[in-house]
């Protein structure tokens, strides 16, 4: 039964991951583009822009606000639910290194952080 049950969540997770992303999973993508009034927009990867995974740092809605939001193959989050709204700048969870370059903390409250660099946008269907 145990095995059944892992089997199940496997092909689930498999399903979701390679299903066609809808317009809507991809809404923190389409947004995440860099401005003069959000420098700090865009698609960001760990360390040289080949994972097939990153982040999508979008405006969000309140003046000097981000939204971050993770991205894989199936899809982002949606923008403020992956992480709180930031100001990136003067934020403890993040360290703007330079204007493409940011370290990010794990959510977990350590110290450890994931250096990501600014990317290419994806294609976006």
């Amino acid at each position: 039964m145990r095995l059944a049950a892992i089997a199940l969540v496997s092909i689930s997770i498999s399903a979701l991951t390679s299903a066609e992303p809808s317009k809507l999973s991809r809404e923190a993508e389409l947004n995440a583009v860099a401005s003069a009034d959000f420098p700090y927009a865009g698609f960001w990867k760990p360390d040289d822009c080949t994972p097939s995974f990153g982040l999508a740092i979008a405006p969000a809605g309140s003046p000097g606000q981000y939204s971050v939001s993770f991205c894989g193959p199936g899809g982002c989050f949606s923008p403020g639910t992956y992480r709180p709204n930031t100001t990136l700048v003067n934020d403890d969870r993040y360290w703007v290194i330079d204007s493409n370059t940011i370290e990010v903390r794990k959510c977990d409250g350590s110290e450890q952080a994931t250096r990501y660099v600014r990317c290419p946008g994806r294609e976006v269907p």
